[in-house]
């Protein structure tokens, strides 16, 4: 197949494009610079959302045509590159990451190989980083295919692709990270293998070093499995010292104070036979039906969306708390578990929780799930019960915008009124859902 580009017209910067870019340019920044007046803030929110939309359009007709340019072998004549992300990268002065995001998309388009995604980017039901996400873990998983159990790529792709368009469907405010997870847990149920292969090579490669240096300080370093990640991880936290902000202390500072707090206690407790409390806690959700050893159900996976192979989960139940959750087959709802209370009990979050990985902002939020708080959809003041069905994830920023939003939104509700005035009762309570305010 040929590509033939024709020749401009006139000069570099007088072309149609260029004059109806400038002139955009020209609105948008008049737009966006004047003063902005009392009670206009959320037009402006609105406004740079329309605005960026109408960026991702752009972006993805302009990186379709340049992967055109770079399969017909002119990318390389007259941009000196023959990789259309690094062209992108040298050009566009963008970061390594940000140009394999476009060149992805680009190439999707060029080569058909995801008319699906394209399709829904093209719709505007897809961003161009959703869709970039879902092109990029698409591809990535193909490569990493058993081809024993997935031997047609084209067919291994298409399965992937309508997998996870599906799930953005169900799920539209899930964010780019949540894509990331939920490909990698579809690659692992089209890959039966695939994980407890992976966990074998990582635990085979294993290994820890420590290193003394000249001034007198060390370097720990360790690489092993996911499911020992998932212990080593699960200690730190269960030793890490109490939560003080005038400590002052990074993430990595109480990291390190954490190992040291396992390690003395290892060391001071050498010859207890049975420990008073558990030293760690690790959450894993497995079905029943996996853990039996049956093939095509969902895989075990952590809060954060980690999956787990079911060899190291049967490891982990030597010395484990097991906990039954039960759910609806068909919708997979959680079962309510009570609501006589505000502050949402353990087994209410891990209800409630289930099936988030990280904040469940209605914009899309990357904070992982156990940075997050249960906040009540319908709030508990206007009647919301602390059930698992009106709970939901939400990091502190968000929480506190939810709650100033509910603020102006009642106060757009009773703007001109009395309140108690004859004639004028209050009202039912505003019933707030988790996906729009």
């Amino acid at each position: 197949m040929t590509f033939s580009f024709a020749a401009p017209t006139s000069t570099t910067g007088s072309t149609p494009v260029d004059a109806a870019v400038r002139a955009a340019r020209e609105q948008v920044t008049a737009f966006f610079a004047k003063e902005l007046a009392p009670g206009c803030a959320g037009e402006v929110l609105d406004q740079a959302t329309r605005v960026w939309e109408e960026l991702d359009l752009l972006k993805h007709q302009m990186v379709a045509a340049l992967a055109r340019i770079e399969a017909s072998g002119q990318l390389l004549d007259q941009g000196g590159h023959r990789d259309l992300a690094k062209w992108l990268r040298h050009s566009f002065a963008i970061s390594a990451a940000q140009a394999g995001e476009l060149a992805s998309v680009g190439r999707a388009d060029a080569r058909n190989s995801m008319p699906d995604t394209i399709k829904a980017l093209e719709s505007g039901t897809l961003s161009f980083g959703e869709s970039a996400a879902i092109v990029k873990s698409v591809e990535r998983a193909v490569e990493k295919r058993d081809a024993r159990d997935n031997e047609d790529p084209d067919l291994f792709r298409a399965k992937m692709e309508s997998g996870l368009l599906s799930f953005k469907e169900m799920r539209p405010n899930t964010s780019v990270s949540g894509i990331g997870q939920a490909a990698h847990q579809l690659s692992t149920r089209l890959n039966p293998n695939r994980a407890e292969l992976d966990h074998e090579a990582a635990h085979a490669e294993r290994g820890a070093k420590l290193t003394r240096t000249f001034g007198g300080s060390f370097l720990f370093q360790a690489w092993g499995s996911a499911a020992d990640a998932l212990r080593l991880e699960a200690a730190l936290e269960g030793y890490a010292n109490p939560y003080d902000a005038e400590d002052g202390l990074s993430r990595s500072q109480s990291t390190y104070d954490a190992f040291c707090n396992a390690v003395g206690f290892a060391q001071s407790h050498q010859k207890c036979e049975k420990p008073t409390t558990a030293a760690a806690v690790i959450n894993i959700l497995v079905p029943a039906t996996t853990l039996a050893g049956l093939d095509g159900d969902d895989p075990a996976t952590t809060r954060d969306g980690q999956v787990v192979p079911t060899s190291a989960v049967r490891e982990l139940l030597t010395d484990s708390l097991v906990r039954h959750l039960m759910v609806e087959q068909n919708s997979g709802a959680v079962l309510d578990v009570g609501h006589e209370y505000r502050v949402a009990t353990p087994r209410i979050r891990a209800a409630a929780f289930l099936g988030h990985t990280t904040c469940a902002w209605q914009h899309g939020c990357d904070v992982p799930l156990k940075w997050t708080q249960a906040d009540h959809i319908v709030e508990w003041w206007q009647g919301g019960t602390t059930s698992a069905d009106n709970i939901q994830p939400l990091c502190s920023t968000h929480n506190r915008l939810k709650h100033r939003w509910g603020l102006r939104r009642d106060k757009k509700r009773w703007a001109g009124r009395t309140r108690g005035r004859p004639g004028r009762p209050p009202g039912p309570p505003v019933q707030a859902s988790p996906l729009r305010e």
